[in-house]
């Protein structure tokens, strides 16, 4: 490490992700480094001539905001085309959190990089950073489209193996009177064959679309399973609450008991 003069610090490599430089964040560092704060030192590579900063943008525009001279760096030996495959995951675990589009800008560039088109979505996705779903979708943005088409043609044949057509099942939100019923399924008549598949085929679609959100988002995914966690903890804490109040409910029974037979006893 050491100090570099901002003026010998480039920017302008292709070095940068972001989907954005976020002034907010540029203007809260500031304000921190103005009042003493020490921050991590930012990155680049040098190549005997240049620093190309690859990680630190935010600090690196609030140190010259504030008009300093020069700011402590940690650097390796590197091209600016190191630098820029080291910008592909900057930012992946630390600093301000990385979001979907400044995901998908760093699969973009990765993939117009000459050295990394060719790559496989597994690869891609360790040097971004980010899940082999994710590069996936970026690589090929019909893969949705095709994915609902396969979908539509697996549920196409669970109708034909029910003896049924697309034009028997209509969605739930249409109105009752559209699907031929009288008024809403409230009277406790039971739902049709159709009615059922149709519940059966949005309730698995909902299923898929979520599977494949999770798959897509790296974020989302953890918050998913710590929410999971979460609702485990609260159940089992919810059934221990249960059976707390059925010992209360026991003792409370059982102290007025005990207190009509004393109070028999003190009469006598």
């Amino acid at each position: 490490m050491k100090m570099v003069k901002l003026v010998d610090i480039r920017i302008d490599g292709g070095t940068q992700f972001r989907d954005q430089i976020n002034q907010d964040v540029v203007k809260q560092y500031g304000e921190s480094m103005r009042d003493g704060a020490v921050f991590p030192p930012i990155k680049a590579t040098f190549d005997g001539t240049t620093y190309w900063l690859y990680d630190g943008f935010h600090r690196y525009f609030a140190a010259h905001d504030l008009g300093f001279k020069d700011i402590e760096m940690d650097y390796k030996p590197g091209t600016q085309e190191d630098a820029q495959d080291l910008a592909l995951c900057a930012n992946a675990h630390h600093g301000l959190p990385r979001n979907n589009a400044t995901k998908k800008k760093t699969v973009e560039a990765a993939l117009a990089m000459p050295r990394h088109a060719e790559k496989s979505n597994r690869e891609l996705a360790k040097l971004c950073d980010v899940s082999d779903t994710f590069v996936a979708g970026v690589r090929n943005p019909d893969m949705k489209k095709k994915q609902a088409a396969k979908i539509e043609r697996h549920f196409e044949k669970k109708l034909q193996d029910r003896g049924l057509t697309a034009g028997d099942v209509v969605p739930n939100d249409t109105p009752a009177e559209e699907r031929g019923l009288t008024a809403p399924a409230i009277d406790g008549s039971a739902p049709d064959a159709a009615e059922l598949l149709a519940n059966e085929m949005a309730a698995e679609a909902d299923r898929e679309l979520m599977n494949k959100l999770l798959d897509s988002d790296d974020a989302l995914k953890t918050a998913h399973e710590e929410l999971t966690k979460l609702n485990f903890l609260n159940g089992q804490l919810q059934v221990r609450i249960a059976s707390l109040m059925t010992e209360k409910n026991e003792a409370i029974a059982q102290c007025k008991k005990l207190q009509k037979q004393l109070d028999k006893v003190s009469k006598k």
